[in-house]
């Protein structure tokens, strides 16, 4: 068996992970392990074809994490990718200037948007349609993967140790207090011992944090979740909307009341498969380069499942997300939207022939529950009306899109470290707080500052 000793363990090099490591070298925290389940960033490969059956899923694991893989944005605000909570102080919020000087410094171009006023293209519809927008930086799904390689091979050569290919099986906690973990690397059986452990484990490692919480005895908590299609269609026809802001963003609510928005939109961008193994869950994703250009645009279409509607939305949408895709042997479904829509897919078609080989035929009617349904029919009837071809026969909707499905874990606000266990810090998406890459990176940096902060005081004692 191997054994390690650190200060700082990190479990997950996705943006959360790498942000702590960021804060912990530059409080002076040099004796840092990263430990990451999948491959290294070269070898983050997404096989083509229309197979989704791989063992560790490239889209969401690996060096840089599932953040590296994404559509490339950094919202620069702190009420995104929250559900609107203000989990930030404004003090804390000022590090995303920290997130953002290192994002720009490790990517080659960088696209910068600033709110707009209004959202013109929505003008007379707003009764239905209430849109948004806010300080964003775009480096598209080419430049965000440069920026994890880049980050992360900075961060070793500061002395940060990365680990690939590392299975952690256990939290080890003695008396309330995290003292390492255990688990399997390529040569075998590994032990790590640290004073600190940052769980950022991201998507892919919720249910087994989970686990292992409750295994603990921390009570972890519900909230609200969200479930989602995703629309393609032509470029064109949504450039009315992308041309004025690039991640534009419209509220909607639907005849039955839920809370219904736009997410993610990629203009001239494509659509990918993310295989959330542990949970059995193969989904999907929009993505968007600076550097290649598709003649199609893509947006999710998310509603927001509160306790109002279901005791539980996190369990949920998890288990409308397996009902959606066991329609058709575990695949994302995709259907033309005259088939979803038949009564207002009444346009002219476009030629859109879907970018994601990695979905199956399917009938969305037939597999969503009436009110998802509704709702999602409800917002593409207001965004038609206000864009008409986006209407057209052949445009094509997706699901399931899935976020914020993780349970929350009881934690600090002002360090995020745990209630229950000391030493332990969870961060990023696993904590079940956060859902954007910003966010994200910015509990990882004030995680970091807490236990190096912790660490010098210690040492004064």
């Amino acid at each position: 068996m191997t054994t390690l000793r650190c200060t700082a363990l990190i479990l997950g090099s996705g943006p959360a992970g790498l942000f702590a490591a960021d804060a912990l070298l530059r409080a002076g925290v040099t004796d840092i392990v990263i430990a990451e389940r999948g491959r290294p960033m070269a070898g983050r490969v997404c096989p083509p074809g229309p197979g989704c059956e791989c063992r560790t899923c490239p889209v969401l694991e690996g060096e840089g994490g599932a953040g590296s893989f994404s559509d490339g944005k950094i919202t620069l605000s702190a009420v995104r990718g929250t559900h609107s909570q203000r989990l930030f102080t404004e003090i804390q919020a000022g590090h995303l200037d920290t997130i953002a000087a290192a994002v720009r410094r490790n990517v080659s171009d960088a696209v910068d948007y600033a709110p707009v006023p209004e959202l013109s293209a929505l003008a007379g519809h707003e009764s239905q349609l209430r849109g948004e927008s806010y300080p964003l930086l775009h480096v598209g799904s080419d430049g965000i993967r440069e920026f994890g390689r880049r980050f992360s091979a900075e961060l070793q050569d500061r002395g940060v140790r990365l680990l690939t290919g590392v299975e952690v099986t256990e939290l080890r906690i003695i008396d309330g207090q995290v003292v390492g973990v255990v688990g399997r690397d390529r040569s075998g059986p590994l032990t790590v011992d640290a004073t600190a452990v940052v769980a950022a484990v991201g998507m892919v490692g919720t249910p087994w944090l989970e686990e292992q919480l409750t295994a603990a005895g921390v009570t972890l908590e519900t909230g609200p979740a969200d479930i989602g299609i995703r629309l393609e269609t032509s470029a064109a026809a949504l450039d009315p909307l992308i041309g004025q802001f690039y991640d534009f963003k419209a509220h909607h609510t639907s005849p039955g009341g839920i809370d219904v928005r736009s997410f993610c939109v990629n203009g001239h961008g494509y659509i990918v498969n993310e295989f959330h193994r542990p949970l059995d869950i193969r989904g999907v994703n929009g993505h968007s380069f600076l550097h290649r250009r598709s003649d199609l645009s893509n947006l999710a279409i998310l509603a927001t499942i509160t306790e109002a509607f279901t005791p539980d939305p996190k369990a949920y949408v998890r288990n409308t997300a397996r009902a959606i895709t066991a329609a058709t042997g575990g695949y994302p479904v995709r259907q033309p939207l005259a088939g979803f829509l038949p009564d207002a897919a009444t346009g002219q078609p476009l030629g859109v022939d879907a970018s994601n080989p990695k979905t199956r035929p399917g009938d969305l009617r037939a597999v969503l529950p009436p009110p998802l349904a509704e709702a999602f029919a409800s917002y593409i009837t207001a965004l038609g009306a206000a864009l008409p071809p986006v209407l057209a026969p052949d445009s094509v909707v997706y699901a399931p899109e899935i976020k914020y499905y993780n349970y929350r874990v009881p934690i600090d606000p002002d360090t995020w470290q745990s209630r229950d266990i000391a030493g332990l810090y969870v961060v990023g998406n696993a904590a079940g707080y956060t859902a954007s890459l910003s966010a994200a990176a910015l509990s990882g940096l004030i995680a970091g500052q807490a236990i190096a902060d912790h660490a010098r005081v210690a040492s004064l004692r």
